[in-house]
């Protein structure tokens, strides 16, 4: 018996990582939700406060679990590249939840409308840093599963350089969803950039796969 051509087989590692992922995804979450006014009124209207914490906390976590599942169905039943996609996926929430998490941490004890430029402009580049270091930590050695550490250094130049065109792709999208959409904080701060992370997700996902993290994996492999 074989598996499904070009699929590797789902671990118990797959899903603690994928696990891991999400607590990150919940805790972040939960402290950016915690900085944003509009946000937290509109979860207290549908949810009371104590409900809040284990939501992100629990809840996500157990969410991302039943997500990959779900990915690993998918490519056992139509195509193997799914599953490689909800690992994606999952590294890809965990670098938005650290990239807006320390952000808002960053500049919420100062306020984000008397932040200077210089102060607004530094806490973004420090999120960021984070975000792109977790992404390339993950969908290197999990997502992509480029498990040899010889070129590291070519692999990360090829990865940063891939990854700002991402940044740029970005930055337009939420700049265009901003300005056509609702003067309001939420559409500026929430929606505008999630349209914007979802675009440019799937830029970094075949650029990755493709480009940087391009390896040649078995295409079959025995069933365990």
């Amino acid at each position: 018996m074989t598996s499904v051509l070009g699929l590797q087989p789902l671990k118990i590692k797959d899903i603690v990582i994928v696990a891991v992922l999400g607590e990150i995804v919940g805790a972040f979450g939960f402290a950016i939700v915690n900085n944003q006014p509009a946000l937290e009124g509109i979860f207290t209207k549908i949810l009371p406060q104590f409900v809040l914490l284990p939501l992100f906390v629990l809840g996500v976590p157990m969410a991302a679990v039943v997500a990959l599942l779900f990915a690993y169905f998918l490519a056992k039943k139509i195509k193997p590249i799914f599953f490689q996609m909800g690992k994606f996926a999952a590294v890809g929430f965990s670098n938005t939840a650290i990239d807006w998490g320390i952000f808002n941490l960053i500049l919420a004890p100062i306020g984000f409308s008397s932040a200077g430029q210089v102060i607004y402009a530094l806490g973004k580049g420090i999120s960021f840093a984070f975000a792109t270091l977790n992404s390339f930590v993950w969908n290197k050695f999990w997502s992509f599963e480029k498990k040899e550490t010889k070129g590291v250094g070519k692999e990360a130049a090829k990865f940063y350089a891939f990854t700002a065109v991402g940044l740029v792709i970005n930055v337009t999208v939420a700049l265009i969803v901003r300005n056509i959409g609702p003067h309001s904080d939420l559409w500026g701060g929430v929606v505008s950039p999630a349209l914007a992370t979802a675009v440019s997700m799937i830029w970094d996902f075949f650029a990755y796969k493709f480009f940087v993290f391009k390896s040649g994996q078995p295409a079959v492999e025995p069933e365990k």
